[in-house]
């Protein structure tokens, strides 16, 4: 008789305690995404920092992309692919957190900007692209010669 009386009252504490602990994940769960967000940023802005501080120390890099290509020495070309591989490969690992749920399309869209820019308005990365598109996950790649198309 005893154990009959418990047994509801058990029934709803485990239910409150069943709810309290699904709160409890799902609050931990957007901490943890929010958490994946922000390291994800921090790492395309840490790679962001590191190549404008690489411009800052030689502005030259930049200055020879207004130059007609052909007219680059080999030392400029190098300097001018490895200034693009480096922004094409910080924005390829932003598409990898983009595609899987990390980072939001706002987010990716800006620091997509960047490269489609200069792909479109200098010669040099648009040759590079041609080169290196072949060379990046092929879904990123998609991703940045259809967003190519859409402002052509």
């Amino acid at each position: 008789m005893q154990l009959e009386n418990i047994a509801p009252i058990a029934e709803i504490i485990s239910s409150v305690a069943i709810v309290a602990t699904l709160i409890y994940l799902s609050i931990q769960t957007r901490q943890t995404n929010a958490a994946l967000e922000a390291n994800s940023r921090q790492s395309t802005m840490t790679a962001d920092m590191t190549l404008i501080a690489a411009l800052i120390s030689h502005p030259e890099a930049m200055g020879n992309a207004d130059r007609p290509f052909e007219e680059l020495t080999v030392a400029e070309k190098q300097q001018l692919g490895n200034v693009f591989a480096g922004v094409l490969r910080s924005r390829e690992f932003a598409w990898l957190q983009y595609r899987d749920g990390i980072l939001d399309a706002p987010t990716f869209a800006s620091y997509m900007e960047t490269p489609l820019r200069w792909i479109r308005e200098f010669e040099a990365f648009a040759y590079y692209w041609n080169q290196f598109s072949k060379s990046v996950n092929p879904e990123f790649a998609d991703c940045v010669n259809s967003a190519l198309k859409e402002h052509t």
